[in-house]
């Protein structure tokens, strides 16, 4: 029992650093974002609506394949605004984003990398000159969006457990990247989701 309880203790102290990071401000954007019930070989697709549920904003969407390529469409023009193709490197997963700026219609370049942690789920996003870390809790199920040069939460999502199918929930603090890369990020850290 004794060593049950330091275990235990000595979790909850590695987990501590990620619960103490707190959001400063309310958000100031919520997404509810839906996932579909079954898709054979290929990624998971998501529909992305706003809290109510009644106006579809975007569709996460793939095609056939055994890699994780997925492009975000925005409704109602149905414009594809953002890009990820995975590179499978071992067991660490990696994935080039592309990001369309919708006022100039360049698209800019990134990349996605998974880092093996033992109590979270760690992710580096290098986009445009940001350096953004993703970061997901094992306890609470949030993953927080953080600008590293700042430790600032830029948006967090976790999972509504109590749906009947796989539902999230994705709330943004800062516009100071494009929504489109919390999307992509939510692609991919619920990538692994049974459904």
């Amino acid at each position: 029992m004794a060593i049950f309880l330091f275990v235990c203790s000595q979790l909850l102290l590695l987990a501590l650093p990620i619960l103490t990071i707190e959001t400063k401000h309310a958000s100031y954007m919520t997404y509810v974002i839906t996932r579909d019930y079954f898709v054979a070989f290929k990624a998971p697709e998501y529909s992305i609506y706003n809290t109510s549920e009644k106006h579809l904003y975007y569709r996460i969407e793939s095609k056939y394949d055994f890699q994780h390529n997925i492009k975000l469409v925005m409704y109602p023009s149905k414009k594809i605004v953002a890009k990820l193709r995975s590179q499978k490197q071992g067991k660490e997963f990696k994935a080039k984003i592309s990001i369309c700026n919708i006022t100039s219609n360049q698209w800019s370049y990134g990349t996605i990398i998974q880092h093996r942690q033992w109590l979270h789920a760690n992710y580096s996003i290098e986009w445009n000159e940001y350096h953004l870390s993703m970061i997901t809790n094992i306890v609470s199920g949030t993953t927080r969006i953080l600008d590293q040069s700042e430790n600032d939460v830029l948006a967090q999502f976790y999972r509504r457990w109590f749906s009947l199918n796989y539902k999230y929930q994705l709330e943004v603090f800062s516009d100071r990247v494009p929504e489109s890369i919390y999307l992509l990020g939510l692609a991919v850290v619920s990538r692994s989701d049974n459904g």
